[in-house]
């Protein structure tokens, strides 16, 4: 007994010298301020997170939760809308980061290259004011305008084409186009400020240089901003590719959907899964199925970053 109670009391002290209470004393505090946040991420974003993941392997009704093991998950491959939602969501992606990659870059550089800092400011401002308008209300706008008696039906009467205006929504061949073409001119604010920042960061002395040795425009575009702005760039890929593997809202929206499932993305497909089929099992398989997808592009983009400021 007495042996066995040397053991622990060395033990004890053995872990009693490995603790740094210095360092306790010190930052104890900041860990508490901390707590809180910890335990509302594993409230709300981590145990929600597990449980769907558990759930992917269960069927849900009134009666409660069976095991089905793999079952939600070989539905994933039969069922059609599933699958030719995700076509629609690699074309909403694919234009989306093209766009991403151009329009807001121009924009930027534009008013970057203006020689008055009062009407840098005051473009910035007339870009970044539309952040303050809920995305619901954009969306709502873009609906009338594609309706029947909308916006862009009014122009092309005003203009002489009046015989190809139509509910833009309700056509098949049409849908997935006037997704894409929502919120046109596309300059987001966000992706402004981040390029804009950018081109703040680029040391003067390199922009003086290159007028010194005459570059044009377009030169000094392509061979030094260009080149020193691809940080923001690669931020704004990863942005843009995870916000349309999770993102719904638009298509919910602008058509439910439709016409049939003519603009079905694989998020409204989960959500319409859980919200109106009750089929928790089969919403939270494709759920998961878009969680490692979003995990995939992140892990890709921060190799590509990794490695490209190791060749750096």
């Amino acid at each position: 007994m007495s042996a066995n109670y040397s053991s622990l009391t060395t033990i004890i002290s053995g872990f009693r010298k490995r603790i740094n209470w210095d360092h306790i004393r010190h930052m104890g505090p900041l860990y508490l301020l901390v707590l809180p946040t910890v335990i509302l991420l594993l409230v709300f974003f981590y145990y929600p997170a597990i449980k769907g993941f558990i759930t992917s392997f269960q069927y849900v009704d009134i009666r409660g939760a069976r095991w089905v093991e793999f079952q939600n998950y070989e539905r994933l491959f039969s069922d059609k809308r599933l699958l030719d939602s995700f076509k629609n969501l690699a074309f909403l992606a694919l234009f989306n980061v093209g766009v991403v990659t151009t329009i807001p870059i121009i924009v930027a550089v534009t008013i970057f290259r203006l020689k008055s800092l009062t009407a840098q400011y005051w473009w910035r401002v007339a870009f970044v004011v539309p952040i303050v308008v809920p995305a619901v209300a954009t969306i709502l706008v873009w609906r009338w305008m594609y309706s029947t008696d909308g916006g862009i039906n009014i122009i092309l009467r005003a203009i002489g084409l009046g015989e190809i205006a139509h509910g833009w929504l309700g056509d098949r061949n049409a849908v997935m186009g006037a997704l894409a073409f929502t919120n046109f001119p596309w300059v987001a604010g966000i992706n402004f400020l981040i390029y804009y920042a950018g081109l703040q960061d680029i040391p003067q002395e390199v922009l003086d240089a290159a007028k010194v040795d005459g570059a044009s425009s377009f030169r000094r575009f392509r061979s030094i901003e260009l080149p020193l702005l691809r940080p923001q760039m690669r931020l704004l890929v990863l942005l843009t590719l995870v916000y349309w593997l999770r993102s719904f809202e638009l298509p919910l929206i602008m058509t439910n959907g439709g016409p049939g499932y003519a603009s079905m993305v694989p998020g409204l497909r989960m959500y319409l899964a859980i919200n109106r089929d009750f089929d928790l099992g089969y919403g939270s398989a494709i759920g998961t199925v878009l969680f490692a997808l979003v995990l995939i592009v992140t892990l890709i983009q921060l190799r590509v970053t990794r490695s490209s400021n190791d060749v750096v």
